[in-house]
């Protein structure tokens, strides 16, 4: 029941958030730096597989105010339910995790290819379960940065990288790493309403044993019409803790498309779609065993 309430009220919170004017909305394809709403929100689930065979399954709300143009803080909100097979004790574990709150700024210039660089400075609210690898049970932090570059009006590269602060980490599809991390995204504005993201999002190096994580990934945004974006994508962990299946639905306005810098990222909400979780500890990715009940 917890998981059908919460899909309930993220699937309303987009429009009842946003039944305002929404004649400068950003949408797909739209590169206008002025068209973005004062609130954005949006709704992401998915699944994710790893190499153990273990399934989680999660969705995802965004609740965004752009403060300024450069200046935005969001919320994220997750549900997330992970399945152990029987070689890991088996049983299933759900509940929310980690809240993160996320402070992003960014600014653009202009001039040859429209430079823009960005800071996003994460915390998470520790209300995740830490015995079963959703919480930390402390606050948590993170820092990120990026750039990105349009070398021509359909085009769009993004180079960014940032690190867990702390015990959680916000990147569930990179297996929960606390390693620096590194990413690089292009996006191509295929069709009047539909853009396309390749992206590569992987640890420098590797925090344990298992080796470093890594994953590339395609998503593509779809426009609606007025202020909505539906969002398709994948992935595929290569190396490491990372899962080794991604994939994930969007829906919203907070979608901002090219030179997307921060959690705003298609890539980056890919990796997040289905929440985080904690590194160390008796429920974390790199523990190797069931925390579950009988599903």
């Amino acid at each position: 029941m917890q998981l059908k309430r919460m899909i309930a009220i993220l699937s309303i919170a987009p429009g009842a958030l946003l039944a305002q004017d929404t004649s400068d909305v950003k949408l797909a394809g739209d590169h206008r730096p002025d068209a973005v709403l004062p609130v954005t929100a949006g709704v992401t689930t998915g699944s994710m597989t790893f190499a153990d065979r273990r399934v989680q399954q999660g969705i995802t709300g965004v609740v965004r105010w752009h403060m300024t143009r450069s200046i935005a803080i969001a919320a994220s909100p997750t549900y997330a339910r992970m399945s152990y097979p029987a070689s890991l004790g088996g049983g299933a574990a759900g509940g929310l995790t980690d809240l993160p709150i996320e402070l992003g700024l960014d600014h653009s210039f202009s001039g040859e290819w429209s430079p823009a660089i960005g800071l996003s400075l994460g915390a998470t609210i520790p209300v995740g379960d830490k015995q079963i690898g959703l919480g930390s049970g402390s606050m948590g932090a993170s820092v990120g940065a990026g750039v990105g570059l349009s070398p021509m009006d359909e085009l769009s590269l993004h180079l960014g990288a940032g690190k867990s602060l702390t015990d959680y980490s916000m990147f569930g599809a990179l297996g929960a790493s606390d390693a620096v991390w590194g990413e690089a995204e292009a996006s191509y504005h295929l069709f009047e309403h539909l853009d396309a993201t390749i992206g590569f999002d992987g640890d420098f190096a590797a925090s344990d044993t298992v080796g470093a994580a890594r994953a590339i990934a395609l998503s593509f945004a779809a426009g609606l019409g007025g202020p909505y974006t539906l969002t398709v994508s994948g992935g595929h962990g290569v190396s490491g803790p990372a899962a080794r299946w991604t994939f994930a639905l969007g829906f919203g306005t907070d979608f901002a498309g090219f030179q997307a810098i921060g959690s705003s990222s298609p890539i980056q909400r890919l990796m997040r779609s289905v929440g985080g979780g904690s590194n160390r500890g008796p429920g974390s990715s790199n523990s190797g065993s069931g925390h579950g009940h009988a599903p």
